[in-house]
């Protein structure tokens, strides 16, 4: 298993190679907003078209899988609906990280590039996310997945100074896993 960190900007997506990118939205993001509005951008607004369409409405769980044809050097993309944002929660918070981590995990994608779902900071604190998106992605995936997993986190640097220490730990807590050594507190 292997966490990095990247920029959630268009340059640093176009140098990394990977077979997913995850998006998340809120309804109410007309436009599409932040990572999902530039990733619209660059798609010439495939994204807004099916948000016009109502193919999408980023309703709280809802999934679209959606091909990325040479605007990205992605494979797929993965859009994840959290519903409103007055409801989004630390514990839905956990729950959309859950349901993501299982679609990946039932496309057999184990590649993936994405930022923490919501506005972590704002709509749920850091230190909640990072407990629940860790016990997501060891919830998620077997020892054999996890060894196979591959993480690029999209997040500004003044969260990425604060996610260092914690996917350090993770990758410590995956690896116990994977050698079938019991969790650490």
């Amino acid at each position: 298993m292997k966490f990095r960190l990247a920029q959630p900007k268009l340059e640093v997506l176009d140098d990394l190679a990977g077979v997913c990118l995850v998006l998340t939205s809120f309804e109410e993001d007309r436009p599409l907003r932040g990572l999902s509005g530039l990733v619209d951008w660059r798609l010439n607004g495939q994204l807004s078209r099916l948000v016009q369409r109502e193919f999408v409405d980023a309703h709280y769980l809802e999934a679209t899988l959606a091909p990325i044809v040479g605007r990205l050097p992605f494979a797929r993309l993965l859009l994840i609906g959290l519903g409103r944002r007055a409801e989004f929660t630390a514990a839905r918070f956990e729950e959309s990280c859950r349901f993501c981590f299982k679609s990946l995990q039932g496309l057999g994608v184990y590649d993936v590039a994405m930022m923490l779902p919501g506005r972590v900071g704002f709509d749920v604190g850091l230190r909640q996310a990072l407990t629940g998106w860790r016990r997501a992605v060891l919830e998620s995936f077997d020892p054999e997945e996890l060894q196979n997993l591959t993480i690029t986190l999209l997040e500004p640097t003044e969260i990425q100074r604060e996610l260092v220490e914690p996917l350090r730990a993770l990758e410590r807590d995956c690896a116990d896993v994977i050698a079938g050594r019991p969790l650490r507190g």
